[in-house]
Order: structure tokens, then sequence, then C-alpha cells
């Protein structure tokens, strides 16, 4: 898994009466900086006047990109900008105007800024999903706002995409596990393709003994505590071997998994340690939790690298306490992965990896009326003491100091279940909610 390189297209604008290699230069910086953010750029012949206008727009039609960056290097009559938008109106903008540079030991402007000030607001008035930036190529403000909405929309893009593989549906009656799929799909992008669970046993059942012994060789690098049977090692692995055979067919971008009971008892195979494997080709979580695989797939698409989830479990003054019941990627475990056999509740094998310690996001995404909110928060790790339920072994558990106040966290609790990722990528997903009109809670 990796993250989506934003692919924009710029389209310089500026004004026909103000000295042509004056505003060039403007131009040939603004394009210089945007390819250093590490974009992908397409340029858009420069809009000067109004003969300029077709050609931008066949440009903007040809080139499929994440995001239009209007960039006002001079003062740019508003109608003409419009003309190039218009047809647009549903695609992300960033409107970047720049403000005044030094010329021969005078500050001196081009009269972008005044142009912005009346095409921000008729973007506003006119529907347009845009962020507005302002200030010189190389400004780091500057390169901070067009990157993080750069790559909230590039997200966006992805979700729409995006194929999710659910297995049975929410687990023990979790109500804020369900989902209006039909809002979800209009709203958010991604496709729930649900399967029963007799479709992943029949799968199971169908592994052969030539699909496990792959898997084997990545059991080396585990630390198998003694009450982990041979039985109980190839019955996980035969269900990562299912699962990954049924990812491939889709091809699915993400998957979950009711794992309660028809596969923690009745089959007797927790999916624990198959999805513990998985995590870091896909996005995979347990207990057929919709609205928290969709979390999990937007903190991917932001952060490019692997997410997790825990059930909360604790609270203090400071920190809240995550940890699901034997399910963690083996990428975020700190040191060796530790593997153990379920000893309550549950049959099969368990996680019980400890995190590796960093900054993190959290986040839920949860229903708002017709709509959808999300709950977000940011921290980093602290050490924490073992923990398990009664009668339990260990569960991998992940502490997060906030950087904001946890009564505040606890009075907008969204679900148990929460998505983290490695890194702070809130800036992003705020932009990305903003994009798909997603409430944000902090």
């Amino acid at each position: 898994m990796s993250e989506s390189i934003p692919r924009v297209v710029c389209v310089p604008f500026g004004y026909p009466d103000y000295p042509k290699d004056a505003v060039a230069r403007r131009i040939a910086e603004s394009t210089a900086a945007l390819s250093s953010m590490g974009m992908d750029v397409i340029v858009c012949p420069a809009v000067i006047a109004r003969e300029d206008v077709e050609r931008a727009v066949d440009v903007l039609r040809r080139e499929r990109s994440d995001v239009i960056i209007a960039v006002l290097v001079s003062w740019v009559e508003p109608p003409v900008l419009m003309a190039v938008l218009r047809p647009f109106q549903h695609h992300p903008v960033v409107l970047w105007s720049h403000t005044t540079f030094v010329e021969d030991g005078s500050l001196v402007t081009l009269g972008a800024l005044p142009a912005a000030g009346v095409i921000r607001e008729t973007l506003e008035e006119m529907g347009f999903r845009f962020a507005f930036t302002y200030g010189m190529p190389g400004d780091a403000r500057v390169d901070a706002d067009i990157s993080i909405f750069a790559r909230a929309a590039a997200a966006a893009r992805a979700l729409l995409d995006s194929r999710i593989a659910l297995f049975g549906y929410a687990s023990m009656g979790i109500y804020t596990g369900t989902i209006s799929h039909t809002q979800l799909r209009a709203q958010l992008g991604p496709e729930v393709e649900h399967f029963d669970q007799y479709t992943l046993v029949q799968a199971y059942e169908q592994v052969t003994d030539d699909e496990i012994e792959p898997l084997l060789g990545e059991t080396d690098r585990w630390q198998m505590r003694e009450s982990v049977t041979p039985q109980s090692l190839r019955a996980s692995l035969r269900m990562c071997a299912a699962l990954k055979r049924l990812a491939a067919l889709g091809p699915y971008d993400a998957l979950t998994v009711k794992c309660q009971y028809e596969l923690s008892r009745s089959l007797g195979v927790t999916p624990c340690i198959a999805l513990s494997m998985l995590a870091d080709e896909m996005v995979v979580s347990c207990e057929g939790d919709v609205p928290l695989v969709v979390t999990q797939l937007m903190l991917h698409y932001l952060s490019g690298g692997t997410t997790s989830y825990g059930d909360l479990h604790h609270v203090t003054s400071r920190e809240v306490w995550f940890g699901a019941c034997g399910f963690a990627p083996f990428s975020q475990a700190a040191g060796r992965p530790i593997v153990t056999q379920h000893t309550a509740l549950y049959d099969g094998l368990c996680n019980s990896s400890r995190y590796r310690e960093g900054r993190v996001t959290l986040a839920r995404l949860g229903a708002e009326g017709a709509g959808f909110k999300m709950h977000l928060a940011a921290g980093k790790t602290v050490p924490v003491p073992e923990f398990h339920e009664v009668g339990c072994p260990p569960y991998p558990l992940i502490a997060v100091e906030l950087s904001g106040s946890t009564d505040d966290f606890m009075q907008n609790l969204v679900s148990q279940h929460y998505g983290f990722c490695y890194g702070d990528v809130s800036a992003e997903l705020r932009a990305l909610c903003r994009l798909l009109g997603v409430t944000v809670i902090e």
C-alpha cells in the first residue's frame, strides 16, 4: 500500500495591461513551486485574456486531475476566470493568490489580492468546493495549504473508486457498525459488496496445503507462545489464504469480517492472525463494522500507510486506551509480533503484540441525520502496562496522550471502535471531510 500522488492542473491567470515579462516570471516561479511539492503537475497555458479561455478549458477537460489550482499572479477580470472554472464547478479547486514582492528596493504588487477578494467570495456563493491560500511562491504556509488540500482531493477521488468486501455484517448487535449503503455511495464514494459468512467458510475449506506453504515463512519472525498448536496455526494461515483469495476476486481495497460468532465459535477459527497478516496489503478490520473500515480507508489514503483500530477500554485525565481483542497489524508491533491462543470468549489464535510508539491520528465516522460526521483527534502514544479482559490473553493495546481534552473526546464518542494511523493527518482529514460534506467533531 502506498500514498496516492495528487495529480493537479495548474491554471495561471494574469492581466494583459501588466508588463508581460513580470507576469511570466511570476507564473514560472509558481509552477516551479508546485512541482517541488511532490505532486504530478500539469501546467495549463496561461489565461491572460478572453481568447485564452477555450484553450485552458480544453486542457482541463482532457486531463484527469484531483484538483485544479487557479493561480492569480496579478489582477484578473473575474468573468475571464469564471469562464474557465464554471464548467468544473464540482471539481476541487485551490484558489492561490499572490500578494506583494520586493522589486528594486520597493514593495510592489500586480494586483492579485484585490482580484482574490472578488473571486473567493464568488466561488463560495456559487457552491465551489475550494480552498483559498495567499502568498508568494516559496511561502511555507502556501505550500502546506496546497499540499493538504491536494492530498485530501486525491483521497476523495480514490474513495470514489474503492470497493469494500463485507463478510457478514455488524457483530453482536452493534448499531453503530451499520450504515446506509446508498448514502455512503452517494456522498463518500466507496462501494460495499456484501457476502454471507458461508462464502468465507467455503473458501476456507477449499484452501490447499500448497496455498498455506508460502505463508509459513512469515511465522519465523513471530514470538509464538507455548499455547499455540500446529493445528491452530495452520487454521489461521488457512483463513489468511482464504481472505487473500476472496480479496483478489474484486479486487477489493478493504475488507471487514463479522467474526462473532460464526467464525470465533461455530467454526472455531478467529480471523485475528489472518487480518494482522493482511493489514499491510489492504485495509482490514473485523466485527463487520462498515463505518470503521471506511474511516480506515480514509486514513490510509491520506497517510499512505497501514491503518488499525481498537475498542476504547480505558480513559485517564490525559489518555485514551484502545485495543482490539486479538487484531493489530504485525508491522505496527513494537518488536517481534507475539502470537498466542485465545483462552476465553473465542476459539483460535490471538495477536498479543504491543504497538510501537509514535504520533497517531484517531478517527471515527458516524451518522448525522441523513449524512455523516467524523470525530477526530491526534496525539502521541505513551507506554502502557499489560492489559486484558478477564480470562483472556493480553490484547494489542495503544494508549494515546491526546493533544486536546479527554473529556471532550468522551462527550463526542461515536462508537467503541476507532480507527487510527501513525502520523498526524488531522489537517488532511478535515480538508477531506470538507470536500465530502462531512461534519467534523473534535
